[in-house]
């Protein structure tokens, strides 16, 4: 039996179902690969971990639960429900308690400040341009507690030319999916085309996804910073994936909200 799930929001239920699978077909899965990054800068930020934090974009909560079996308060927020529902699926699994919002993180409005705010997963990538990367952060700025710590990272071009350059096929147990990109090396932008297969017994699920993404010059994203009253700490170039062979592929940005505001 064959479902086809193309007419489904362009397949993003299905995509979401299998989103840690594809993850793991390459190897550590990113959230693990930079939580040692995000952790430390927490640590420098705050003098130790966050009593609280909330996760913006945090997608299947792979991150949130990491930080939640630490002991943390962690509130994770993701506009898709398809990820929301995968992200409740595997912390009710785990028994490890973390609130889940369906937010769009340009506007979200949540009752309590936290200690920290995180956005991985090149999420802030995904954003139509520096005006609703500002609307972002002013939102990150009003969840803060004066001293409060933001930590994120983005894709550089460099990190669009070597990851969203080259069509692939991945492939997992019972899951196929095929990348193809679109670029306009006039604008910043790229288009990712992926149709996903996934096999279970005798049944064949299919559904196609695009996932448009940007990069931001440096002087954007602290433009946007300054404009939401946070203040840069640090900006570090770095490159989790020893298989890409290329050095800043990605930026670990950290702010403040400055204490007395």
């Amino acid at each position: 039996m064959e479902a086809d799930a193309a007419s489904d929001a362009d397949g993003y239920t299905l995509f979401a179902s299998v989103y840690d699978q594809w993850q793991q077909t390459y190897g550590a899965e990113y959230a693990y690969l930079v939580a040692p990054r995000v952790d430390e800068r927490l640590a420098q930020l705050l003098g130790g971990p966050p009593r609280d934090l909330i996760d913006v974009a945090c997608g299947t909560g792979t991150h949130a639960l990491l930080q939640a079996s630490r002991g943390v308060a962690v509130t994770g927020l993701d506009l898709s429900e398809a990820m929301l529902a995968v992200a409740r699926a595997k912390a009710e699994a785990a028994a490890c308690p973390i609130a889940l919002v369906h937010a769009d993180m340009r506007s979200f409005d949540l009752p309590k400040p936290v200690d920290a705010v995180t956005c991985l997963y090149a999420s802030l990538n995904h954003l139509a341009g520096p005006a609703d990367l500002t609307r972002t952060f002013q939102r990150v700025a009003a969840h803060l507690r004066p001293g409060g710590a933001f930590v994120f990272d983005l894709n550089t071009r460099a990190g669009f030319e070597a990851l969203w350059r080259q069509p692939g096929t991945d492939r997992g147990p019972g899951l196929t999916i095929d990348r193809r990109y679109a670029w306009d090396d006039d604008e910043p932008w790229v288009a990712m085309h992926l149709t996903v297969e996934r096999r279970s017994g005798e049944t064949v699920e299919r559904g196609r996804s695009v996932l448009r993404a940007r990069w931001f010059e440096d002087g954007e994203v602290r433009t946007a910073l300054a404009q939401a009253g946070l203040v840069l700490t640090d900006c570090t170039p770095f490159n989790p994936f020893p298989e890409v062979d290329r050095p800043g592929i990605k930026q670990l940005w950290s702010a403040t909200r400055p204490r007395g505001g």
